[in-house]
């Protein structure tokens, strides 16, 4: 949390969803400095005061001195975080080829991400978009998105990557099967979605979402992906047009097997 009107933001969404889990919000600041903390924590107390009285008793608050890659990755294991919810500033210069600072703490840590824009407000969580392709590990993302859904009685809706090699679109299409699969031994509405195969597959995404009027997108990240470099695809989804949050995941090393919300203003 870094006092900024996207934090603000990913506070709110973090609230919501401890409100809807019966869980907790842990505010964590990473300073640079032990003059820095100081100042960190007193504002924290301030933050804390503005708050209604049924939001003060879900929040804790928690500052530390150090890495903020590193720091926010142990924190959520040490806290055994349910979720990391994250505002973003968005990526800057060679950072959209390279990846933002959210894209690097995505890739530091095993904890879930679910970050936001801070543009658009989330009041529902009843559709969700869920991008995949050929590769095993664009579904690790569904376990997660399968919770959410339950939790939020949302729908699900599968939008595959299409492919012009006929043996990685079978892989795509078996991918698509597992996901299924797995979605109805949890009774998670889903439906597949129709888009052009022909067509940029990020943009009929986006359209796609915009159609369905999309609450969330959900996408793994991993180094290997639906298009050359994997951190601008990831990049292009935090960052999308439309403003809608993410939830992701550092896919590598999870597989597809069927607390607490932590939030953060980076």
């Amino acid at each position: 949390f870094d006092f900024t009107s996207v934090a603000e933001s990913a506070l709110k969404l973090g609230l919501d969803l401890a409100i809807a889990n019966d869980g907790c919000v842990v505010l964590l600041h990473v300073s640079k400095t032990k003059s820095d903390q100081i100042e960190a924590r007193l504002r924290f107390k301030k933050k804390v005061k503005s708050l209604s009285t049924k939001e003060q008793e879900l929040i804790e608050t928690k500052t530390l001195v150090g890495d903020l890659y590193e720091d926010i990755s142990k924190a959520g294991e040490i806290l055994n975080a349910s979720l990391i919810v994250m505002g973003t500033h968005g990526a800057t210069g060679m950072q959209k080829i390279f990846g933002s600072r959210a894209v690097k703490m995505i890739s530091n840590s095993d904890s879930p991400f679910l970050i936001t824009q801070g543009k658009k407000t989330v009041d529902k969580i009843k559709t969700i978009v869920m991008p995949f392709s050929f590769e095993k590990k664009s579904i690790q993302i569904a376990t997660f998105a399968a919770k959410m859904a339950k939790k939020f009685n949302a729908t699900i809706h599968l939008v595959g990557y299409h492919d012009k090699d006929e043996l990685l679109e079978s892989h795509t299409k078996s991918n698509l099967v597992v996901i299924r699969k797995m979605f109805k031994e949890r009774k998670v509405d889903h439906v597949i979605a129709k888009i052009s195969e022909d067509s940029n597959f990020d943009k009929e995404l986006m359209k796609y979402a915009a159609k369905v009027d999309a609450d969330l997108m959900a996408a793994g990240y991993y180094s290997g992906g639906l298009i050359t470099n994997p951190k601008s695809f990831i990049q292009s989804m935090i960052e999308n047009e439309l403003h809608i949050p993410l939830l992701t995941v550092n896919a590598e090393g999870l597989t597809i097997t069927g607390g607490h919300s932590a939030a953060t203003g980076y």
